[in-house]
This record gives structure tokens, sequence and C-alpha cells, in this order.
């Protein structure tokens, strides 16, 4: 076995199960907080400007943008958070009425119930995962086929 194929093997296999377990577990907190959520209706007051770099390159700048929502917990309680995704342009716009789900013993812990919000990091590990086991096993396989 060349130094590529195995590789492609242990490190597709590994990084694939380190993923994949990531993304499963993820989904699964997801799962259990809307199992446990309260609802809510919010509003967006701000958009939060946060400046990345694509690619690690330092000289170029993109700014993603990230919902600051407002909303009152059953116990009238006033509360803000920030979302979880931002986008370019943004998903959201200032003024613009969401859907809240948060712990109702932790009124912080909330999230505007959107499909990316709640399911992007579970479908990002989960998808990477899936793909590297593939790769692994492809690789695992070609190794014992005969020549």
């Amino acid at each position: 076995m060349d130094n590529r194929r195995g590789f492609l093997i242990f490190g597709g296999t590994f990084a694939g199960a380190i993923f994949l377990t990531l993304g499963l577990v993820l989904g699964y907190q997801t799962c259990t907080f809307l199992a446990t959520a309260s609802r809510a209706e919010g509003e967006v007051i701000a958009l939060e400007r946060r400046r990345s770099h694509p690619r690690g390159n330092r000289r170029l700048t993109e700014y993603h943008y990230y919902p600051v929502v407002k909303y009152t917990a059953a116990d009238g309680q006033t509360v803000q958070f920030v979302g979880q995704v931002g986008s370019k342009p943004p998903a959201f716009r200032v003024g613009q009425r969401v859907k809240v789900l948060y712990n109702p013993e932790q009124p912080r812990s909330a999230r505007i119930n959107s499909f990316f919000e709640l399911w992007l990091a579970p479908m990002i590990f989960t998808g990477l995962g899936g793909i590297f086991l593939l790769m692994g096993g492809v690789a695992l396989v070609n190794q014992f086929r005969p020549r």
C-alpha cells in the first residue's frame, strides 16, 4: 500500500467518522431543542456585521450579517440574541417579524425558527462526514480488488 492510498483510507475514514458523529450529535441536539422549545414572536432589531477572510486570504475582506432578534418570553422577560447563521446579503431585514424558539429555562438560549438556523451545522458536518467516509471506503475496497 502506498502512502497516498493509506492516507486516503485512514484519513478519510477517521475524519469521516469524526465529522459524521459530530453532525449526528448536532442533529440530535437540535431535535432535543425542538422537542422542548417554547415559541414566541420576535423582531429583527439590527444586523450585526462580522468580518471574515475568504479562503484564509487576509487581504480580502467579506462581511456577513447576523440578525439581532428581540422577543418577549412567556414570563414577560424581554430577551435579545444574535442568530447563529450569517449571510451575504442579509437573510433578514431590520423590522422583520420572525418566529423564535427558545429554552423556557434559559430564554437567552434561542434560535430563529428557520431551516438554516436550525439545520445548517448538522447538515454540513453530516455531509462532509459522509463524503470522507465514502472516499476512505472506496480507497479501502480498491486496496483489496485484484489488479
